[in-house]
Formats: C-alpha cells, sequence, structure tokens
C-alpha cells in the first residue's frame, strides 16, 4: 500500500468539524463517494496487469475518523497471498514487478473532484 503525507488533510478535517453540523453531516458522502472512485481507478489498473491482475479483488478501502478520511489499497488476508502481491505489482521486488501504476495517480486523479465537490458543500462557510 502506498503511503501519501496526509497531514494537510488531517488538519483541513479538523477545521471541517468546525462547520456547521448541516455541512458536517454531509462530509462523509463526499469522502465515500472519492475512496468508491479510487478504488475504482485501482482495481481497473491492477486488472489490467497480465501477471498481477488476481490481485485486484484484494483492494478495497474502509471509512476512518468517522466519515472524514478514507483508507483504500490492497488487504492481506491470513492464508492470501494477493493482498502481498499488490506490493510486488506497485512497487517491483528483486524478480521484477512495478509495473502497476502507483496509487497515489488515482488519488491524484480523483482529486479536483472531490476539492470541488468539498468546495460546492462548504459554499464559503469556513
Amino acid at each position: 500500500m502506498a503511503f501519501v503525507d496526509d497531514h494537510e488533510i488531517r488538519a483541513f478535517a479538523v477545521d471541517l468539524r468546525s462547520a456547521p453540523q448541516r455541512v458536517v453531516d454531509k462530509i462523509p458522502a463526499v469522502i465515500k463517494k472519492g475512496a468508491v472512485e479510487i478504488k475504482k481507478q485501482m482495481v481497473e489498473e491492477m486488472g489490467a496487469s497480465f501477471w498481477f491482475k488476481g490481485a485486484k479483488r484484494s483492494i478495497s478501502f474502509d471509512i476512518l475518523d468517522g466519515g472524514f478520511t478514507a483508507e483504500i489499497g490492497p488487504v492481506s488476508e491470513p492464508g492470501q497471498v494477493t493482498g502481498d502481491l499488490a506490493s510486488v505489482a506497485y512497487f517491483g521486488g528483486s524478480r521484477g514487478g512495478g509495473t502497476v501504476p502507483d496509487p497515489v495517480g488515482a488519488l491524484n486523479a480523483d482529486a479536483p473532484r472531490m476539492e470541488k465537490a468539498l468546495a460546492d458543500l462548504l459554499g464559503g462557510v469556513l
């Protein structure tokens, strides 16, 4: 799983909590929509790989912090290797790999949509 420096995102989430409750209540839906879109792109990219397409089933997401953040990526389950294989697909290993686009690309692709959705929702409240 790729890790992204989310310091600014978490600070923004704290700011959002000070917005009027009617606005705050709508934010988790925006976050979930973003998580679904990012996961969708990651699944498509993994599925396009001849060698790693089986790992696409390991990609999922969890909504955290009361709906203000999401964690998206491959999950390793006990007894399964598909989540572990995703790491090789993204970043490579001693025998190759690294042929599937970095998950940060999916995040960056959805960022403008999410920013617009949050800006529309907030409408100058902050």
